[in-house]
């Protein structure tokens, strides 16, 4: 089983997602749609005061919280994962004695004080309700088993009343939620939507590429956003401001169609959500900051390598030269050995990496200073 009660519990502390709006809280909220064993959105109905958060959707987990502005109640947080030790498994009631035994270990192994009982929702779906009271945090945890997915909902108290002992009043709340929580079957245009949502396109300095684990050695990099209100009282002649790993002394400063121009070398553009996106005065051009140094990224068989550029004028292409991966990687050495080509050691190189965290496309573009 995908034990995940410490990653729900580090939630509490550490969670900071973007709610959704009251207004949609009436009615059942989507969370996300999973595609293993059978494809499902989820929905949910909301228990009063509070908001939910969806934090993880990809094709074999949802995570969602619910939080509520009253300190005095708990934050609730929802995962469904996929086990595949389980696919065959409709519900927790089809499993034994023996069977229930296992789920409770998992539980009591890493937690021996934790109490274990059963109940279910108001459909009958059996639920394994693991009960923290002597230690804190305190938490309650219910779980129970649909079609080989664990459906996982944990109450803990919020964290200004971390002391207090969880009633049974909220575990009814719990229970509620639960009976209340749909797996609707799902469309393969809502699959495809969870996919694009969860894939990322990363500039990319690629260094090698290991056919036999395939695999690229890469520092993956993304455009620096800087929150306006961290530079605050900063922006005048004379100040410093950190762009990523370097300092920059204000000694002159520009503001011009609602951006802040540094030193005539930096461009602050203020973006809707209260941040400003750094780039060069000179040639327009995105400031990046790595985000992974010199890292290994799994690639897809199928992946393609699309070349914007023309290895031997290097001129830019108005249409892509489509290659596979081998032939990526057959251009990659030669280019780097050679130095025909204009290499891939370069900012002009994106990467598109899938939910399953593997690379599926590489793009190569014309930069004039290439």
């Amino acid at each position: 089983m995908k034990k995940i009660l410490s990653m729900i519990l580090s939630l509490v502390l550490l969670l900071g997602c973007v709610a959704v709006s009251a207004e949609e809280t009436a009615a059942k909220v989507p969370l996300g749609t999973i595609d293993i064993n059978g494809a499902f959105t989820l929905q949910c109905g909301i228990p009063e005061g509070y908001t939910p958060t969806p934090v993880v959707a990809t094709t074999d987990l949802i995570i969602a919280t619910l939080t509520s502005e009253d300190p005095q109640k708990p934050m609730m947080t929802l995962s469904v994962s996929f086990d595949e030790t389980y696919a065959d498994v409709e519900r927790m009631n089809d499993l034994d004695a023996e069977a229930l035994a296992r789920l409770e270990e998992t539980f009591t192994i890493v937690d021996p004080t934790v109490e274990i009982t059963y109940g279910e929702t108001g459909l009958g779906t059996t639920l394994l309700i693991a009960r923290q009271s002597e230690e804190t945090p305190n938490y309650i945890d219910f779980l129970s088993i649909y079609k080989g997915y664990f459906v996982e909902f944990v109450l803990t108290p919020s964290a200004t009343d971390s002391d207090r002992e969880l009633t049974e009043e909220e575990m009814k709340i719990a229970v509620d939620f639960l009976t209340d929580l749909d797996f609707i079957a799902a469309d393969e245009a809502a699959v495809m939507a969870r996919k694009i949502a969860n894939t990322q396109v990363f500039t990319a300095e690629i260094f090698h590429y290991d056919a036999a684990n395939n695999e690229i050695t890469a520092t993956v990099k993304i455009p620096l956003t800087i929150a306006r209100e961290s530079l605050d009282g900063l922006l005048e002649e004379g100040a410093k401001i950190n762009l990523g790993e370097e300092e920059v002394e204000i000694v002159s400063l520009e503001k011009a169609d609602g951006n802040m121009i540094i030193n005539d070398e930096y461009v602050l553009s203020p973006d809707e959500i209260g941040q400003y996106r750094v780039s060069y005065a000179e040639n327009n051009a995105d400031y990046l900051v790595s985000i992974a140094e010199n890292t290994q990224l799994s690639v897809k068989k199928d992946a393609v390598f699309e070349d914007y550029i023309d290895p031997e004028t290097l001129e830019a292409l108005s249409e892509p030269t489509v290659h596979t991966i081998e032939e990526f990687a057959a251009m990659l050495d030669s280019e780097g050995v050679t130095a025909v080509g204009p290499g891939f050691n370069l900012d002009n190189v994106k990467v598109t990496i899938a939910e399953d965290d593997s690379i599926e496309k590489i793009q190569r573009y014309y930069v004039p200073w290439q």
